[in-house]
């Protein structure tokens, strides 16, 4: 039986689509292990298992004040900017443990195979050092392989194709430099390993290491001049719902109130989680609107009493709520925007960061829903005018 070893970094939405190919996997005989953060232990074990944790500092770190400046938009361009260079000189010590941690893993899994995400720097180490089988799988595009009609994710919304190319050249170099060779090297050493020279990384990326984009076709059609290693497949997603309940309030609510709207913004947060809220109790007793609300990380803000047509939760299984919802307004995550596209849900999407901009582009290109705007600019009044258009979709 093949032993097959599943690395990856992030937050929740960065472990589903790993934790669904483990489902699949282990359907089709092989056996599983995942390398995660420490705090997806019991999430890992739902599936196998076979655990193997990266430090905890990890997300400590994606809480903390800094980050959320960050995803969160707030204050100004360049203070963020100065706080990003800040991060990465004060998480380097991080880094490397992340590496020491996923090398513990594989050698204690010994496995025949390792799938890894491309914010994991060691299954590329493995790979050209120690002729480990290795396979990388990536929730969304934009990121390596260069598409002509986009920029790299976090290059802009530019359409020129010269610029488009220029953004992946920077992003390739950016990521090789900093999180393979910068935090690489040094513990590569103190494995006897040679260092990385960056065309040595970089030709292995983009033209060597099998690629799976587990994206949909339907956003995202496989462009024709890409490599054969190299495949969009479709988005996985397993079934979450089978290890919840929903509570009694709960399924009264959605009884009384049947397909309300879903409003919530998974992990990001902004500088505005009061006017949101307010925003959404102004919207829900103006046009008799029932919303279910998510407030999870802190991006919704709510004072009680709640108006009984809305329902307030912070976790809880797209799988089983979409599914009873009449359309989802979120940040636009890689998970929940196939989550909702999985259920045929319009979807408005108000991008914090990163990815979520394009997948707003996507999503409204493909016809799903509105353009949203970036939380940055949140103002009730436009809030209402595009949950509005989204609700005639």
């Amino acid at each position: 039986m093949d032993r097959i070893l599943l690395m990856t970094l992030g937050s929740r939405g960065d472990m589903e689509p790993y934790l669904a190919l483990g489902e699949e996997l282990k359907e089709n005989g092989y056996e599983v292990g995942f390398c995660m953060p420490e705090q997806f232990r019991s999430l890992a074990a739902e599936v196998s298992e076979h655990f193997f944790p990266m430090t905890h500092e990890y997300l400590d770190l994606i809480d903390s004040p800094d980050v959320k400046k960050i995803t969160g938009q707030i204050g100004s361009g360049w203070s963020r900017i100065s706080t990003l260079f800040k991060l990465l000189r004060e998480t380097k010590p991080i880094q490397e443990q992340l590496i020491r941690d996923q090398r513990d893993a594989d050698m204690s899994f010994k496995p025949d195979r390792i799938i890894y995400h491309i914010k994991c720097a060691y299954p590329v180490m493995a790979a050209l050092r120690d002729g480990r089988r290795v396979e990388l799988l990536i929730p969304m595009p934009c990121l390596v392989h260069p598409v002509r009609e986009l920029p790299a994710i976090g290059m802009g919304q530019f359409n020129n194709r010269l610029w488009n190319k220029m953004s992946y050249a920077l992003t390739n170099s950016a990521m090789i430099s900093q999180a393979i060779i910068g935090y690489g090297n040094k513990i590569m050493k103190e494995w006897n390993w040679a260092p990385f020279k960056r065309k040595e990384v970089k030709r292995f990326l983009l033209s060597e290491v099998p690629v799976e984009y587990a994206i949909s076709k339907r956003l995202f059609p496989q462009p024709s001049y890409w490599p054969d290693h190299v495949k969009v497949t479709d988005f996985r997603e397993r079934n979450k719902s089978k290890h919840w309940k929903p509570s009694e309030d709960l399924a009264r609510f959605i009884e009384k109130y049947p397909n309300p709207l879903y409003v919530g913004f998974g992990s990001m947060i902004n500088a505005k989680p009061k006017e949101v809220g307010k925003a959404l109790l102004e919207l829900s007793n103006k046009h008799n609107l029932p919303i279910f609300i998510n407030s999870s990380w802190g991006g919704i803000e709510i004072e009680s009493p709640l108006p009984e047509n809305i329902f307030l939760v912070k976790d809880i299984p797209y799988d089983w709520l979409f599914s009873r919802v009449c359309a989802v307004v979120h940040h636009g995550g890689s998970g929940t925007t196939h989550s909702a596209l999985r259920f045929d849900r319009p979807q408005l999407i108000l991008p914090h960061i990163a990815d979520q901009f394009l997948w707003n582009k996507l999503i409204n290109e493909a016809g799903i829903g509105p353009l949203g705007f970036p939380i940055k600019k949140f103002t009730s009044a436009l809030f209402e005018e595009k949950v509005l258009e989204l609700l005639k979709y």
